[in-house]
C-alpha cells in the first residue's frame, strides 16, 4: 500500500519540478495573451480594410471639397461588312458606327477591328459653401484621336469629353459653364446598346455652354443655354465647315414626369452663316430644330423613343447631313430633316438583358441639290448583355445601317459587335 505522507526524497523532487510547472503555466498565460492581442489586431485591420475601401473613391481635401473618381475600361472588337466598300470612308467609322461613313459605289468589303479608344477616366470635386453647393466634373476617353497607330504600340492620346462647373446657388435653381452635354439632348433616352452612340436618327452632341436650369414642382424641370455655334453647308466648291456664325446657339429644354414615364421637349434656335470675303459674300439663316423624347418603366423593363424634325445638320445623327445648301449666288437654302428612333429593353433575368433599337432619318434636300448629298439613313441594333455584377458588362451586338443618297444609290454596313467593359 502507497503511503500518502511525502518523503524528504518526494518532497526534494517537487520543489524541483515547481519552477517548470510554473514557467509551463505562466507560458500558457502568456499563449493566451498573445492570440488575444492578435484577434484584436485582425479585427482592427479588418475594420480598417472595411473603411478604406468605402471611401477608396472619395477624399476630402483641407480646403472641404470631396473628390470622388471613376470611369470604366472597355474593349471593343468588331467585324464589319460592306455592301459598297471595302471599309468606312472615315477611320473614325472603323471604332463606332457614324451613320454617314457607310460606302457607297465600290466592291462589298469586309474588316476586323479591336481597340480600347473609348476607356475614359473622370474626376469630380464638390463643395458645400455658403454660397451653396460648387461641383466641378472633367471626364476624358481616347476615341478620335489623330495620334497613334495600330503597327506597333496603338497609344492614343486623350481628349476632353466633359470639363464643367455646376453652382446650386438655391434649393431650386443652378447655372452651369463649360463642356457637357446639348441642353437640346435629353442624354437619358439614348438607348443601351454596345455601340458607343447607337441609333441614326438621335440627337447626339456635346459643346461648350453656359446653361441655367430650375427645379419646378412634380419633379419637372426647365433649362435654358447659350451654346457654341457651327455651321455646315453643302455646296459653293464643297463649303463643308464653316466658323463664322455671330450667335450662339439657343437652346431649351422642359422635363416632366408622372409615375413610371418622363418625357422631354427641346427646341434649339441656331444662326447659319456663310461668308467669302473675296467674293464679297456675308449670308445668313435663322434655323430651328424640336426634340420630343419619352421612357417608360416596365419594372426592369423600359421603352424609349426620340422623335426629331427642322434644320437639325449637326445635331442629330453625328452630323449624317448638313445644314443646308449653297447656291450659285451665295444665298443659303436650309434643308428640314427628321429623325428618331424606338427602342424596347428586356430584362431576361437578373444578369442577362437585351435591346431592340429601329430607327430612320430623311432630309428634304433642295431640288438643285448635288445627287451624292445624303437623302435618309436607317439602322437597327439588336443585343445581348450580361452582367454579373452591375461593375462587369459583357455583351455582344448585330448592327445593321443604310446610307441613301439623292440619286438613289445605296449601300449598307452590317457588322458583329462584341464588348467587355468593367466600370470603377
Amino acid at each position: 500500500m502507497l503511503s500518502k505522507t511525502l518523503t524528504p526524497r518526494k518532497t526534494l523532487l517537487a520543489l524541483a519540478l515547481a519552477p517548470a510547472a510554473l514557467g509551463l503555466a505562466a507560458q500558457s498565460v502568456q499563449a493566451q495573451s498573445v492570440d488575444q492581442k492578435v484577434a484584436d489586431l485582425e479585427a482592427q485591420i479588418n475594420a480598417l480594410k472595411t473603411e478604406v475601401a468605402a471611401s477608396k473613391s472619395t477624399s476630402t481635401n483641407a480646403s472641404g471639397t470631396e473628390f470622388s473618381f471613376g470611369g470604366f475600361i472597355k474593349l471593343d472588337a468588331m467585324y464589319s461588312m460592306y455592301s459598297d466598300g471595302d471599309r468606312a470612308t472615315a477611320s473614325i467609322g472603323d471604332d463606332f458606327y457614324i451613320p454617314s461613313t457607310v460606302p457607297i459605289g465600290g466592291n462589298s468589303g469586309e474588316k476586323f477591328d479591336m481597340h480600347a479608344k473609348q476607356s475614359r477616366f473622370n474626376v469630380k470635386g464638390v463643395s458645400n459653401t455658403d454660397a451653396g453647393k460648387i461641383t466641378g466634373f472633367l471626364e476624358i476617353d481616347f476615341q478620335l484621336s489623330s495620334q497613334g497607330d495600330e503597327r506597333i504600340s496603338n497609344s492614343y492620346a486623350p481628349r476632353v469629353r466633359h470639363a464643367f462647373l455646376s453652382w446650386d446657388y438655391s434649393d431650386s435653381s443652378s447655372f452651369l459653364a463649360g463642356q457637357t452635354w446639348s441642353t437640346f439632348f435629353n442624354v437619358a433616352a439614348l438607348p443601351n446598346t454596345v455601340d458607343f452612340v447607337g441609333p441614326a436618327g438621335t440627337i447626339f452632341q456635346r459643346q461648350a455652354m453656359v446653361r441655367w436650369s430650375h427645379k419646378l414642382s412634380g419633379g419637372n424641370s426647365f433649362h435654358i443655354g447659350l451654346e457654341n455655334p457651327s455651321t455646315s453647308l453643302n455646296g459653293a466648291g464643297g463649303a463643308g465647315d464653316i466658323d463664322s456664325s455671330n450667335l450662339p446657339d439657343v437652346t431649351a429644354r422642359f422635363d416632366m414626369s408622372a409615375g413610371d414615364a418622363s418625357y422631354s421637349i427641346a427646341a434649339v434656335g441656331r444662326e447659319l452663316r456663310y461668308k467669302n470675303n473675296g467674293a464679297n459674300v456675308d449670308e445668313a439663316e435663322f434655323g430651328f430644330g424640336l426634340s420630343g423624347s419619352a421612357i417608360w418603366k416596365f419594372g426592369a423593363d423600359d421603352l424609349k423613343v426620340m422623335l426629331n424634325y427642322g434644320n437639325l445638320g449637326r445635331y442629330m445623327g453625328l452630323q449624317s447631313y448638313r445644314d443646308g445648301f449653297i447656291d450659285t449666288d451665295g444665298s443659303i437654302e436650309l434643308a428640314d430633316q427628321m429623325g428618331g428612333y424606338i427602342a424596347y429593353k428586356h430584362a431576361w433575368n437578373s444578369t442577362w438583358r437585351s435591346s431592340l433599337v429601329v430607327s430612320a432619318t430623311a432630309s428634304d434636300n433642295p431640288e438643285w441639290a448635288d445627287p451624292s448629298s445624303p437623302k435618309e439613313y436607317q439602322s437597327m441594333h439588336v443585343n445581348l448583355i450580361y452582367s454579373p455584377t452591375k461593375k462587369l458588362n459583357l455583351g455582344g451586338e448585330v448592327i445593321y445601317g443604310e446610307k441613301t443618297l439623292e440619286s438613289g444609290a445605296k449601300g449598307d454596313m452590317t457588322r458583329l459587335q462584341f464588348m467587355a467593359m468593367y466600370s470603377f
